[in-house]
């Protein structure tokens, strides 16, 4: 008896000590829509890590082609593990040189 107790004891212990010992690594991606030139995905991993994905300018004739490329980058996330810890959006300018962007973040428990 004394030995299963010592068992389920360092059990807990090990569990405890593998929750806090794990780090979060996280991906920002942010989506970047000009409506009077071509906009950009920009996906920051940190340690001066990043790339960029070029999207077409903001219109109704691009949603598509541009929504399927935001698309890809977050399955490819989802794939290595990651998943969707926050979001916002905004919209900056004018009417005739709107700004619209979109933040997601995404963490990884290491």
């Amino acid at each position: 008896m004394k030995h299963i107790q010592s068992l389920i004891v360092l059990t807990f212990c090990l569990f405890i000590f593998n929750g806090f010992a794990q780090e979060t690594s996280y991906v920002v991606v942010k989506l970047y829509e000009p409506i009077s030139k071509a906009g950009e995905i920009v996906i920051a991993y940190g340690n001066q890590k990043s790339e960029r994905i070029p999207i077409a300018k903001l219109n109704s004739e691009h949603h598509e082609a541009n929504s399927n490329k935001l698309v890809d980058v977050f399955n490819r996330l989802n794939e290595e593990g990651f998943v969707l810890v926050s979001s916002a959006s905004s919209a900056h300018g004018n009417s005739a040189s709107i700004l619209h962007v979109d933040t997601f973040v995404f963490g990884r428990k290491d």
